[in-house]
């Protein structure tokens, strides 16, 4: 089965509409608490299991270290153990296309923004840098070659 599609079915949308920073933060930036929690609120608010999640990061950024790994699965336990605590992090609802406050399971969804705060957010690598084709070309052939 192939890596990208399964994922993107599960978070619930193509990975060219993906928040930007977010992509960024698989692909290229450089890691840290902040790409960590990023990538885990993101993933886990929109559905994917953890050992999943820790295989996307490990074949889509070049050499994830294990503090990234481990931060993510951290927060993923922290959120797991967690059913009745409200905002622990705030993530890209890709059905709602909202951002959300990730709460515990035993908590009400909330929602902020809304009409103008969905057209402020970037998605995709974009266009401006040479650096963004690469990517996109990475990323087309992460889709196709890359399996579970």
């Amino acid at each position: 089965m192939l890596l990208i599609p399964l994922f993107e079915t599960i978070v619930g949308g193509s990975m060219s509409t993906w928040p930007r920073v977010i992509l960024q933060f698989l692909f290229e930036f450089q890691q840290s608490s902040y790409s960590a929690l990023s990538l885990a609120s993101f993933f886990y608010g929109n559905g994917l299991r953890c050992s999943m999640a820790l295989r996307l990061v490990s074949v889509c950024h070049c050499g994830p270290s294990d503090e990234l790994f481990h931060h993510i699965q951290s927060s993923y336990d922290e959120w797991t153990l967690s059913p009745n605590v409200t905002h622990l992090a705030f993530y890209w609802d890709m059905r709602l296309q909202k951002y959300v406050s990730l709460n515990g399971s035993n908590t009400q969804l909330e929602t902020y923004g809304g009409g103008d705060a969905t057209n402020n957010i970037e998605v995709g690598f974009g266009y401006r840098r040479p650096r963004d084709w690469m990517l996109r070309c990475k990323l087309y052939n992460l889709r196709r070659t890359a399996l579970y």
